[in-house]
This record gives C-alpha cells, structure tokens and sequence, in this order.
C-alpha cells in the first residue's frame, strides 16, 4: 500500500536523528492518514500563527472589524526576529490584511503580535483551539515574550523545559493537531467557505520555501506556515500535487537532541535538509 510506503520514508528519516520529529500525512482523496509522534507536544515556533490567522478571519467575519482597517505601528509593539516591521520607522498605518499577510508569508513577528494583541489570546483558545478540540495545542505567548522566553542568557538552549514542553504556558502544537486544523481548512469547513479562501490564499504565497516546497516541482502549490526558533525547524501545509492534494505536517525539535547533533545543526542547516529530503521523498512516494 501506498500508505505503508509514506510511513516507511518518514519512519526512515525518524531513526536518523537523535532529536524528537514529528510526522502526520492525510491523503486529501482517500482521507487515508499515518503520523509518527502524532499527539505529542511540540515547540510550535511560528506555526502557531496559523492560529492566530484563524481567529483573525473568524472575528473579520463576524465584522468585529475589516480586513482593510489600519493600525498604527508602534515601537511598543515591535519584536524582534524575522520580518520586516522591526527595522521600519514607527507611524505606518498597515491594514490588518497586510500584517496577516506579512505574518504568514515572510513571518513578520511585529505583524504577528500586533494581531495577536488584537484578536486576543483568551478569543484564541475559546474558538480555535477549544472549539477544535486541539488538546495538544497552546497558543498563549506572543513572538516578543515567546522569544523572551525560548532565548534566556545562556550558552545554549538543549533540553531547556520550554523547548521540552514541560511548562504550563507555551506556543505549542502536534502533528495531528496541526493536520486537523489544515484539513477543515482545505474541506471549507473551518467556521465559513471564506475564512478558509483567505487563509489558503495567504499560505500560498509563503516566502519561506527551504523544507516543504524545496524540492517538488516549482508547478506544485503549496499552502504552508514555517516556524523556527533555535534548533526547532517545522513546517506544515497542503501540498497540491499532480496525483491528489495531501497534507504535510514535520516538527523536528533539535533542542531535545543529542549534543553533537544539536551542535552540528549550525544555522539549521541539519533540520532544513532533513524536512526538505522528508518532503521530497513522500512527493515523489505519492505521485508515482
């Protein structure tokens, strides 16, 4: 079966490294699906915008406000990390549909907690991740305290409780739980047909192309959030290949590996090639 060969690849590159990954595939067809550490806990990094990004278009449906309303870029708001708003003078009025785009597409971390801070956490967890019942999913931190705390003053981030999952408050996702979410999205049934069209539409036009997308054929759309911080690389999205649409969730946590492992994964070199050959082989697995 084509499903036991899928699982066969991810299970392959699972007992190629010491540190923690995370796999979950659904055929989007046949509604076949297999994951490896499916319902554990991991360091969600910057996918859990994609929570963020739900909430956002759930309340813009319910007209709490538009999509084109502007808000003022503040200095108290910036975070830093990846995007772009940071380096940028305080002042500029943005729509909310730039910063959900700049949050997906290029992660912008500024955007990302302005949106969060308007949507609010409480609203986060009360419909999106309660209502979904995504029991291994926090949302609960912003990127400016989430980096805070992920990054404190010392040599090196291995095995700190964060990055482990063992704090009571965290950003923090499954692979299953991840995959849930995508797959109401793609059948349009996450709360409206049009909260799900806007979602897709931003997520495909990530920036962030180095795992999922590297290697499949440039023709081939794939809807994805990145997420990264320290050694944890993750990527998770919708591939829409020539055979069938699937879907890709990979969680690699190389804050639980092994020290010589954690070391040589300088820049994320390690955790980009590994998720980047994951994709590939499971494209080139499914199409055949």
């Amino acid at each position: 079966m084509k499903l036991e060969n899928l699982r066969a690849i991810a299970e392959k590159y699972r007992d190629s490294v010491t540190g923690n990954l995370g796999v979950g595939f659904t055929d989007l067809q046949t509604g076949e699906s297999f994951s490896l550490m499916g319902d554990c806990e991991f360091p969600s990094a910057s996918t859990f915008k994609v929570y963020i990004l739900a909430e956002l278009f759930r309340q813009a449906q319910e007209g709490k406000f538009k999509m084109s309303d502007r808000h003022l870029l503040t200095d108290e708001v910036k975070s830093v990390g990846s995007g772009v708003f940071y380096n940028l003078q305080a002042g500029l009025n943005p729509t909310l549909q730039d910063c959900a785009t700049l949050m997906m597409i290029i992660s912008d971390n500024t955007a990302t907690d302005l949106l969060f801070d308007l949507v609010g956490r409480d609203n986060i967890k009360k419909n999106v991740i309660d209502a979904l019942s995504l029991t291994k999913t926090k949302c609960d931190y912003p990127c400016k305290k989430l980096i805070d705390i992920y990054c404190p003053d010392t040599d090196s981030y291995r095995n700190l409780p964060a990055y482990l999952c063992q704090v009571p408050e965290n950003d923090s996702t499954s692979p299953n739980d991840m995959m849930k979410i995508l797959r109401l999205v793609y059948e349009k049934k996450l709360f409206t047909p049009w909260v799900c069209d806007e979602m897709i539409n931003i997520m495909k036009q990530c920036q962030t192309n180095s795992r999922i997308p590297k290697f499949l054929p440039e023709s081939v759309e794939v809807a994805h959030k990145t997420g990264t911080i320290d050694k944890v690389a993750n990527d998770c999205g919708i591939v829409y290949s020539p055979k069938g649409d699937y879907i890709l969730t990979l969680f690699y946590n190389g804050n639980s590996a092994s020290e010589e492992e954690y070391n040589r994964n300088f820049k994320g070199m390690l955790s980009d090639a590994l998720l980047a050959d994951i994709s590939r082989d499971i494209y080139e697995e499914y199409v055949k």
